[in-house]
């Protein structure tokens, strides 16, 4: 699946697009397919190093 992933804090420009392994659900849930995500406050405040400041992360 494809990804939005940054490995340091900063701005859009730290953005990576990567492929990542496609989830597998675990009992008692689903997976969805996902065909466009919004940005929403949180992803541009994680982006920043304003919120969760663990490394890697991917957004969405």
């Amino acid at each position: 699946m494809k990804a939005a992933w940054f490995g340091r804090f900063g701005g859009p420009e730290v953005l990576e697009l990567v492929d990542l392994p496609d989830p597998h659900p675990g009992p008692g849930q689903i997976r969805v397919a996902v065909r466009a995500a919004g940005v929403n406050p949180s992803d541009w405040k994680k982006r920043a190093g304003l919120m969760d400041e663990e490394l890697p992360q991917t957004l969405g």
